[in-house]
């Protein structure tokens, strides 16, 4: 048998490493415009677009804007209260008889509506649109009869723009139980 020479172990011709990321670099004083890109850099496959939920907070409940016009309504209804004994106290001024005759009304308004609203009762928004309008009212008597006394000290023009000015932001509120989101999600009961 012919003796055989060990045979040397053929590799299998490696591709070159750096094919796969285009031609070789060029050198850094080339301009950035006249450096050839690779395409295949650039065709890598695109993954999905991430979709993110939010969730957004739930306007059930006696939060926000509800909860500042609750607790108005317990401060107006203590004021009130105050404003009775005043009036009690001294009955010789006109406006103090218009504060007797409101201050106890817009009292049991008041925290009725506090009640009703806390239970997210509808009837909540219409004891909170009848205490405005009681306290609107109220205002606009005790300006009248200020006015009508002489002791107010204003022209009939700054008068009207008082009332009206005045009108306009209970309104605004009354409007706000209305309108709002939350006064229509909390109060269905």
């Amino acid at each position: 048998m012919p003796k055989q020479e060990p045979q040397q172990p053929q590799y299998a011709p490696q591709p070159d490493p750096n094919a796969q990321y285009g031609p070789a670099p060029q050198p850094q004083n080339t301009p950035y415009e006249q450096q050839p890109v690779s395409q295949q850099y650039f065709a890598q496959p695109q993954a999905a677009p991430v979709q993110y939920v939010v969730m957004a907070e739930s306007l059930k409940g006696v939060k926000g804007w509800l909860m500042f016009f609750v607790v108005c309504f317990v401060i107006g209804s203590l004021v009130n209260t105050a404003v009775f004994f005043q009036a009690i106290m001294n009955l010789s001024q006109p406006e103090n008889v218009i504060s007797l005759i409101f201050s106890p009304v817009l009292v049991v308004l008041a925290i009725c509506a506090v009640v009703f609203i806390t239970m997210q009762k509808r009837l909540g928004k219409w004891l909170a649109v009848a205490t405005i309008a009681t306290a609107g009212l109220g205002n606009v008597a005790n300006a009248v009869v200020i006015y009508a006394s002489g002791r107010s000290g204003v022209d009939v023009s700054a008068f009207i723009t008082g009332i009206v000015t005045m009108l306009i932001v209970e309104g605004l509120v009354i409007l706000y139980f209305f309108a709002s989101r939350r006064v229509k999600e909390t109060l269905v009961n």
